[in-house]
């Protein structure tokens, strides 16, 4: 029997919920969506056979009164290779990087328009990093003023302490990976092909011994 694919939808808000579950049963057909409506449920879920066969979990970053960071976290070092894209409605940017910090891949506010849902979840499983582009900008400049706190940057610090230097190109290549660029935003801001992007994604996996992005991030603490 073929494998049923599935995206994991946390959502205590009922009629969210149910919105939520509509578009992607609209816009993304091709996977069935286990809806949850609390952490010891989800986690519960994570352990089911049917959990094997996840592709991606959508989150509410605030569960009740629980934060779902934690979740976050287990999820992307139990599933590694499942994103995890957050939708919630709060939106200080501090909330946003503890989520990313715990291994989110994008970040969607619940005022999010009627088909947008379905676009960020392609956006991620190709890779992407999507975020609402009015919110965008108060979270760059959180990470900017984050980022002027410490005395390192994190990735110079990871590339520094590689036994297996990488070239001039993959660490131009890492820099914007570990941003969130996705292969094409990376093509376009370094002038080069998708698939030289590409290349240059593998070899970097290779050399911090990761599979997918998620844990490359994690690798270089970013």
């Amino acid at each position: 029997m073929k494998p049923c694919f599935s995206i994991l939808l946390l959502e205590d808000d009922p009629q969210f919920a149910q919105w939520a579950l509509k578009e992607l049963q609209r816009d993304c057909a091709e996977f069935e969506v286990k809806l949850v409506c609390g952490l010891a449920q989800a986690s519960e879920w994570l352990g089911t056979e049917a959990a094997q066969f996840m592709k991606m979990a959508i989150v509410d970053l605030k569960i009740g009164q629980e934060s779902s960071a934690e979740l976050i976290k287990e999820l992307t070092q139990v599933k590694p290779d499942v994103p995890v894209l957050v939708l919630t409605a709060l939106d200080h940017p501090s909330e946003a990087i503890a989520a990313i910090q715990a291994g989110a891949q994008g970040y969607l506010i619940k005022s999010t328009f009627e088909g947008e849902l379905g676009r960020a979840v392609r956006q991620v499983l190709a890779g992407g990093s999507p975020i609402n582009p009015g919110f965008a900008n108060y979270l760059l400049g959180a990470f900017r003023l984050l980022a002027n706190a410490h005395d390192a940057d994190p990735i110079q610090t990871a590339l520094e302490g590689l036994s297996c230097k990488l070239s001039s190109r993959e660490s131009e290549v890492l820099k914007l990976v570990a941003r969130g660029y996705s292969d094409k935003e990376v093509a376009a801001n370094l002038l080069i092909a998708p698939s030289t992007v590409d290349t240059h994604v593998r070899a970097i996996f290779r050399k911090f011994s990761v599979h997918s992005r998620a844990q490359l991030r994690r690798a270089i603490g970013f």
